[in-house]
């Protein structure tokens, strides 16, 4: 069957009305006889003016009103399903104090940039283009890969709950690369720095320092670690956010440390029990003066404090397992340094790590005596050396060979 249009060309003419038209879900939506004009409306279409396409489809049509999807989707608002996607989801955030700050903020800026958007109209082209205009107004790609993969959970929710018939393909429009994690330099502690905050910090910030750099602890943890998690010079806990456990093996300054706070610790309950005061830590090893456990935002103003004390500059807290992971990544393979961190995959470290430069100079030079060999290297290195070890070492290889052969004439 003879086409109705050249391929270049995305109009279709309809001999019998004499109007141009083109397919959409089956049925074909008359765009008028001007060429120019249906050229222009279908150019609309195109850039997901749903409505106006739903218009034109049912134009004297005595059916339903849209036929897009379910009928309550011609009128559900984006912000009306992202409402219902906040309410079901809060069954599935592994925690939801920090989850539902999160996601309601990445899906506020969609709404910002598009107030009374309805589900209908957001297309693949309106995703593309506003994640260009994100771009544009100098947004971090992290920022932008935070509110792009939320309105895809979004959509994606919407469609497994039944609420949309079709959802636009939005994996389409990739996330910005953040090739700039690796080539940020991020300032570290040296160990001048870390030796003036363990003499400056008290018994319990001293013990948080060396937990963090032995065991690559963050925040978080230090408010998760109970005395039950600790065995001699051992201690074992599993991290909140991937759920991976690790027995690490404790330095003897965190094992005085750990034992100089649990001495502390009973010496006060028997203060307060000969005063007729009783107190509980709950088996929390840090604990404020009211008694109540350490939780991030403390820990991260304690450590402020304890570096103007010091003097050193403040990086914040998890700094310091930045620092434990870049140390681990110097002296083990890879997968010792995924289970140190307690990840669940290997590139995951990448974040963690920042290897200085001066590292990277040594290994060259040590791949170069393995790739050339040390008497090679030793020769570019010193050419005088070189020169008056020659003829010593080609006597040598020359000995060398001979034996050899007599070897091969004589093999009994």
């Amino acid at each position: 069957m003879p086409r109705s249009r050249p391929v270049s060309s995305p109009l279709s003419f309809h001999k019998p009305t004499g109007q141009y038209y083109v397919t959409r879900g089956g049925r074909r939506v008359y765009l008028g006889t001007d060429r120019n004009e249906a050229l222009a409306r279908y150019h609309r279409l195109a850039l997901g003016f749903q409505r106006e396409a739903v218009a034109l489809m049912h134009a004297g049509d005595p059916g339903p009103a849209c036929a897009v999807g379910p009928r309550s989707e011609c009128t559900l608002s984006v912000k009306e399903l992202a409402n219902r996607f906040v309410a079901a989801q809060q069954a599935n955030w592994r925690d939801p104090t920090t989850t539902k700050r999160c996601y309601p903020s990445w899906l506020a800026r969609v709404l910002a940039d598009h107030p009374r958007l309805l589900v209908a109209d957001f297309t693949l082209e309106v995703f593309a283009s506003w994640k260009l205009s994100l771009r544009s107004r100098g947004f971090a790609p992290r920022s932008i890969n935070h509110y792009l993969g939320a309105v895809r959970a979004l959509f994606r929710f919407g469609e497994e709950a039944g609420l949309l018939a079709r959802v636009p393909r939005l994996s389409r429009v990739r996330n910005e690369s953040n090739t700039d994690i690796e080539a940020r330099s991020k300032a570290l502690y040296t160990p001048d720095e870390l030796r003036k905050l363990l003499a400056a910090a008290d018994s319990q910030m001293k013990c948080m320092l060396l937990l963090a750099l032995n065991c690559g602890f963050g925040p978080k943890d230090m408010e998760d670690l109970r005395w039950n998690h600790v065995s001699g010079d051992r201690i074992s806990l599993a991290r909140s956010k991937t759920g991976v456990s690790q027995t690490y093996a404790l330095w003897p300054e965190t094992t005085r440390a750990l034992n100089d706070l649990s001495q502390r610790r009973q010496a006060l309950f028997q203060r307060l029990a000969r005063r007729g005061r009783e107190r509980s830590d709950a088996g929390h090893v840090f604990v404020t003066k009211y008694w109540r456990p350490w939780n991030k935002d403390a820990v991260a103003g304690q450590f402020r404090k304890l570096c103007e004390r010091a003097q050193v500059p403040c990086y914040g807290f998890y700094r310091l397992r930045h620092c434990a992971s870049t140390a681990m990544a110097l002296v083990a393979m890879p997968h010792v340094h995924r289970k140190f961190l307690r990840h669940r995959q290997l590139q995951q470290q990448v974040t963690y790590t920042h290897t200085p430069d001066q590292e990277v100079d040594a290994a060259v030079m040590r791949a170069r005596e393995r790739l050339l060999g040390v008497a090679t290297a030793d020769a570019e290195s010193d050419p005088e050396r070189a020169e008056a070890g020659a003829p010593a070492d080609a006597a040598a290889a020359r000995a060398g060979r001979g034996v050899r052969e007599r070897r091969k004439r004589c093999p009994a």
